[in-house]
């Protein structure tokens, strides 16, 4: 009897402790095996049931498997292609994860330019219901972005589609660069003003006093999901993009400021009705998100489907009859 396809894990953060722990209770027949720099994160990934095993070494974590999820920060990535390159069997599909898909998709393109199995993807976890912990359900209908290099196989865009499905997310086929412009506002551009807001309020002659006044508007503004160099990297990388966007908040809040100095009655200042509009949009755009709720879509598969085709994928089947993921409108 043929063995279970093998997924691996490499990186057990977030990500991919709550993609193992999804694809474990999914009842789809796989083998689960993570592994992670960091041994004590493995054993922890391992005791909250996300995984089958672990792995220490990394080639051996990586020996046998069907599908490598590498769910690292971007910085690490390249060096872990530069390990796979002499290892990685030609069938095997690679999904990298991550917020900029250009700059991954070009590391493919540089590391691994024969290989037609590999995809990028990044996961849109809006944090709306709370706090971001590994759980099951952490992808539940939420929004899982796709792409692929021109020399992708269209069989792994799909594969990667029904993995994404299993974990119970909803597949969204992307243009990489397209996407990156849009993530250089709601995604880059928010961790950037963070970290310059900590940056000017530490550094200025009052942060002694001032740090004891600080309350949850600045925490939740000045919270950092990432290290310093992951940030660094990703910024890096979109760079371009997160200039102009950048450049677009300048010219905003120059207006948000004349706004401030505007002197007219209450019921009409421009800043009242500027901070209505906002409210109205972010209750608008918060309700969508809590909802998952982003406008005509094709039904997901079952569970059960998913299992089925990631079993004829991983075994050699075709595709026919599989539908489409959505696709990203352009604006």
């Amino acid at each position: 009897m043929a063995a279970n396809p093998r997924i691996t894990i490499i990186g057990l953060g977030t990500t991919g402790v709550s993609l193992g722990l999804a694809l474990m209770q999914s009842g789809s027949p796989l083998e689960i095996v993570g592994h992670d720099r960091e041994p004590t994160t493995g054993q922890e990934a391992r005791k909250r049931n996300a995984l089958h095993r672990t792995e220490w070494n990394f080639y051996k974590a990586c020996e046998g498997a069907s599908m490598i999820v590498l769910a690292i920060p971007l910085g690490e990535i390249g060096a872990t292609l530069d390990l796979l390159r002499e290892e990685i069997q030609p069938s095997t599909m690679v999904l990298a994860l991550n917020g900029v898909l250009g700059p991954l998709l070009q590391m493919f393109a540089d590391k691994l330019p024969a290989h037609g199995n590999a995809v990028v993807g990044h996961p849109i976890l809006n944090g709306v219901e709370g706090a971001l912990t590994p759980r099951a359900d952490l992808f539940q209908k939420a929004v899982f972005c796709l792409a692929a290099g021109p020399t992708t196989n269209p069989d792994a865009l799909q594969l990667a589609a029904d993995f994404v499905e299993t974990a119970g997310a909803q597949p969204l086929f992307v243009d990489p660069h397209e996407h990156d412009g849009i993530a250089a506002e709601v995604d880059a551009l928010p961790r950037l003003l963070g970290a310059a807001l900590m940056h000017m309020a530490a550094g200025s002659p009052g942060w002694t006093e001032a740090q004891r006044l600080a309350g949850v508007a600045f925490a939740r503004t000045t919270q950092p999901d990432r290290s310093a160099q992951s940030l660094y990297a990703e910024l890096v990388a979109n760079r371009d993009n997160v200039l102009q966007r950048l450049d677009q908040f300048t010219r905003e809040l120059a207006a948000w400021r004349a706004w401030l100095t505007t002197e007219s009655p209450s019921d009409e200042h421009p800043l009242q009705v500027a901070l209505a509009d906002v409210e109205e949009e972010r209750f608008r755009w918060e309700g969508k998100a809590l909802r998952h709720e982003w406008g005509p879509s094709a039904t997901p598969a079952s569970q059960e489907e998913n299992s089925g085709m990631l079993r004829q994928m991983f075994l050699g089947g075709l595709l026919g009859g599989k539908k489409q993921p959505e696709r990203q409108k352009k604006s």
